[in-house]
């Protein structure tokens, strides 16, 4: 299709490209000979314009999850695990479902800035620990299978020893895991960061457990050493930057519907540009299993979403982004990107902390910030930080992550589980990343984006499987079928608040338009809002 062609070229220009872009998001001007061809029973969100021909007047509105106890209390703490030191957990790992014990299992990272501080180089691995919390329903959790902390990995130094070069990483890093249902034997797969061990051992190693609780080390499958002129790094030029990497913040999502992984590569400038800032991005590769082999790095093409390294809308020079989850929903890939900033006090995010903006991808490699405003009128900010340090240090107010799975689906409703510290990077030791916990956060099913303002009409439509139409909305909201030439077959008005409103149930001959080609014209009234439809 044309659209996806220009995207892909834009894209390709580097910043440039994605002023152009986001421009095109806001005034689309595409072919009305582009034809979407729509699959039955996948939702469809208007995220961006990806649907829409033309538009008047359309508002959209960036919606934020609403947090558990207004993200002042954690459902999961710390407590004495790293006693006497200060420490925190973060959502740095997965929730995975375990079909053998019909559980949901978590792995989280325990961390202390304070405990690797104050003990000695040798004794620092002890200090990033992996967790393993358990729970029946999705909501309510347990750390292990009885209450008491179970930390997983590493369990010794022993762990972290490489048997040919007489060395030892310090410790593990950020890391991703997943569940293979077809595995009877080794079900439990991840990947993790093992750091600070030198050009020919550190980086992303493949590990794998019968049990989610033993773990064992294999092969490493991503070289990520960051040495000034390692010569396994890939090299981008950007804006005449030279952006190197993989680094350390690398993570994996399986790809269910294709059988595949996506690796979510960190790269940055090895020396700071403006404002100090090292230019923190993304870069995405698809690579199949075998998961132990190592990745072909020749398969990173280009690096995504780069900084702005300057002030415009909400976001500002000093931006950096430390990392970014990838995973399917519906008919797009979304994901969050994880914004720290050393500096810049926002109302949002004090100085040293980080918050989560919301990105978007049709194919998985191209990827784009959601900049919508949200209920706050805050361009883009999809997760923001509490105030650093509140609750006497228990709120979500510091260096906020996130797992690497989607949203939990419960009920109606998508539930984010993320993590935080209370205070942020720029405390001292003591205080440093410490506090606050794993959090809880909801979101209306399909609710990313919601359309409140305005009236638009689809590009031309086609779904050949389809019988009906549904609908997630409140009213007031109309909504009118063309034919494919643009004439007017049926129109209604929707009141109420549903998630699967079926529209047209009148209409003669519904399948026969429905697979010759439509289109749907959407008018959105006061207090109105539209989520997403469906084909059925």
């Amino acid at each position: 299709m044309r659209f996806l062609l220009k995207e892909k070229q834009i894209i390709g220009w580097g910043l440039a490209g994605l002023l152009i872009f986001s421009m095109l998001q806001v005034v689309p001007n595409l072919s009305q000979k582009d034809v979407l061809m729509l699959q039955k029973n996948v939702a469809q969100l208007f995220i961006d314009d990806y649907l829409i021909d033309t538009g008047s007047g359309l508002r959209r509105t960036l919606h934020m999850p609403v947090k558990n106890s207004h993200g002042n209390q954690p459902i999961i703490e710390l407590e004495k695990e790293f006693a006497p030191y200060a420490a925190t957990l973060e959502a740095n790992g997965t929730i995975v479902y375990d079909r053998r014990l019909k559980k949901y299992v978590m792995f989280a990272l325990g961390y202390s800035v304070h405990g690797k501080t104050m003990d000695r180089r040798e004794s620092r691995w002890k200090y990033y620990r992996i967790y393993r919390i358990t729970s029946v329903d999705g909501r309510h959790w347990l750390k292990g299978d009885d209450g008491h902390p179970q930390w997983v990995f590493p369990r010794a130094r022993q762990d972290l020893y490489d048997s040919t070069s007489g060395t030892y990483a310090t410790n593990i890093d950020a890391g991703s895991f997943y569940y293979d249902k077809i595995d009877s034997t080794y079900p439990y797969k991840g990947w993790r960061h093992f750091s600070n061990w030198g050009d020919d051992r550190e980086g992303q190693y493949y590990l794998r457990s019968r049990d989610g609780i033993h773990w064992e080390r294999l092969h490493r499958v991503v070289n990520a050493y960051g040495g000034k002129h390692d010569p396994f790094y890939c090299r981008f030029k950007v804006n005449h930057m030279t952006l190197v990497g993989p680094q350390d913040v690398t993570y994996f999502y399986f790809d269910s519907l294709k059988n595949r992984f996506l690796g979510i590569f960190k790269f940055y400038s090895p020396k700071p540009v403006k404002y100090g800032n090292r230019v923190r991005s993304r870069a995405y590769a698809f690579f199949n299993p075998p998961l132990e082999k190592p990745f072909d790095l020749s398969r990173i093409s280009h690096v995504e979403l780069v900084p702005p390294l300057k002030d415009v809308g909400s976001e500002t020079r000093y931006d950096e982004y430390y990392g970014s989850t990838a995973w399917r929903y519906e008919s797009l890939w979304l994901g969050g990107l994880r914004v720290f900033h050393e500096n810049g006090d926002y109302p949002w995010s004090a100085a040293g902390c980080a918050f989560l903006r919301l990105v978007v991808s049709h194919d998985g490699l191209h990827w784009h910030k959601v900049n919508f405003p949200n209920q706050d009128g805050i361009l883009g900010v999809f997760l923001p930080n509490g105030k650093e340090g509140g609750n006497n240090g228990r709120n979500d107010g510091g260096y906020m992550t996130q797992f690497t799975n989607p949203p939990l689906r419960l009920g109606d409703s998508l539930i984010f589980y993320y993590g935080s510290s209370s205070w942020g990077k720029n405390q001292p030791p003591e205080k440093k990343m410490s506090g606050g916990g794993i959090f809880r956060a909801r979101l209306r099913l399909d609710g990313f984006v919601a359309g409140d303002a305005g009236e638009f009409v689809t590009k031309k439509l086609i779904a050949l499987a389809a019988q009906k139409i549904t609908l997630n909305v409140i009213g007031p909201v109309s909504i009118t079928l063309l034919d494919r030439n643009g004439n007017r077959i049926a129109e209604e008005t929707i009141e109420g608040n549903y998630l699967d409103y079926r529209p047209f149930q009148k209409v003669k001959n519904l399948v026969l338009f429905l697979k010759r080609g439509f289109r749907l014209r959407f008018h959105i009234g006061k207090g109105g809002h539209l989520y997403a439809f469906r084909l059925l």
